[in-house]
């Protein structure tokens, strides 16, 4: 199974610790839970994850949005969202971030592990 280290950034405890649990179960390895977008930037860094599973609504004053942007100019980790959000105005602020993909709540395990996959085969083929 593929030992991909993912860092969840999600400031909902519950579902959190759900997708990580979910996240294990599919093969992946969780190097992290953050809940602000200050804090995802410091574990980015630090842990240096081959993916970032993103929320757009965070606490803190940044969002997931701008968290995700700091994150792929300064460390090139990229990164999904995972958000119950599509109105055309947060799309189009996510576009201009280059997210490797875009996962809507609820979601299916399958859904969760093919964007991921496809993530990683993206980030494997832009070395």
């Amino acid at each position: 199974m593929n030992r991909a280290k993912i860092l969840i950034v999600e400031d909902e405890r519950e579902v959190a610790k759900s997708l990580e649990l979910r996240l294990k179960k599919l093969g992946f390895s969780v190097v992290g839970r953050e809940d602000t977008g200050e804090t995802a930037i410091k574990k980015a860094d630090e842990l240096r994850p081959d993916i970032v599973l993103m929320d757009i609504e965070l606490g803190g004053k940044m969002d997931g949005v701008q968290a995700a942007d700091y994150i792929r100019k300064n460390y090139r980790i990229p990164v999904i969202y995972l958000t119950a959000l599509c109105d055309t105005k947060t799309l189009g602020r996510v576009g201009t971030t280059a997210p490797y993909g875009y996962i809507l709540k609820p979601f299916k395990d399958d859904e969760l592990r093919t964007v991921i996959e496809i993530a990683l085969e993206i980030k494997a083929n832009k070395k």
